[in-house]
């Protein structure tokens, strides 16, 4: 009920009025009540309008490959084509250095399609499955800083110092392998000039007190060893360069 006060011809009048249903409204003027009809205009002038709420923000779906972490053996292949996963399901189980490691989904979604299959050998990087997952849309991002205002040029400028010589680079075509895990080289199979295949052992490394093959990751001719037998090496170490 809304209430009013009015003074006509110095006389003052207390009135209260609810909201007008079916044409009809209850007013109360001065203590009594009455039932006094509404217009229709001014029963849609004081309906009350909903606020209508906004629909959610749409999802968008991302498909992308999912890749090997480490060399090794498919075991078993979890999911089927056009199955539904979510996140931190299981995709499948590979064999790497006598162990077994679960593939994980890293998000909900949609397997499209499958790369391997049980018993397969694969090598670091190669494709798994095809994945689509399913996310809200990535936020913008922001706009980079404006470039700062270039300085005035002394007036004597000093010399500048002589370049440092650039690093040798590994041969036209050539391609680095660098070491999955770290650890310590055992033994080197192959010498400059000697042409691999793809999956071949091209040496040994000893990691958590195991033997590891590091495998040739294609065909090709070994350019550069940039190892030799009791060395330490880390996870990203060149290992040497096949063409």
């Amino acid at each position: 009920m809304k209430n009013f006060k009015f003074t006509i011809n110095g006389n003052v009048y207390e009135v209260g009025i609810e909201a007008p249903q079916n044409g009809k409204a209850n007013v109360n003027v001065n203590g009594k009540s009455y039932v006094v009809e509404v217009e229709a205009d001014v029963m849609q002038a004081t309906a009350v309008r909903r606020p209508v709420s906004a629909p959610a923000p749409a999802t968008k779906s991302v498909s992308g490959i999912m890749k090997s972490p480490l060399p090794g053996k498919v075991l078993k292949v979890v999911v089927a084509e056009g199955q539904v996963v979510k996140r931190g399901d299981t995709l499948m189980v590979i064999e790497s250095m006598k162990m077994e490691n679960n593939i994980a989904a890293q998000n909900d979604g949609v397997v499209r399609a499958i790369m391997v299959s049980a018993e397969q050998s694969i090598l670091q990087g190669d494709p798994l499955l095809e994945f689509e997952a399913v996310g809200q849309e990535p936020a913008p991002a922001p706009a980079p800083a404006p470039a700062p205002a270039p300085k005035a040029a002394p007036k004597a400028a000093p010399k500048a110092a002589p370049a440092p010589a650039p690093a040798p680079k590994a041969a036209t075509g050539a391609k680095s392998v660098v070491s999955p895990l770290p650890g310590s080289i055992v033994s080197i199979a192959v010498k400059v000039g000697d042409a691999v295949k793809r999956g071949q052992a091209v040496m040994v490394i000893e990691s958590m007190k195991m033997e590891n093959n590091i495998p040739a990751p294609r065909d090709g001719k070994v350019t550069a060893i940039h190892v030799a037998a009791g060395n330490s090496v880390m996870q990203g170490d060149a290992l040497l360069d096949i063409e």
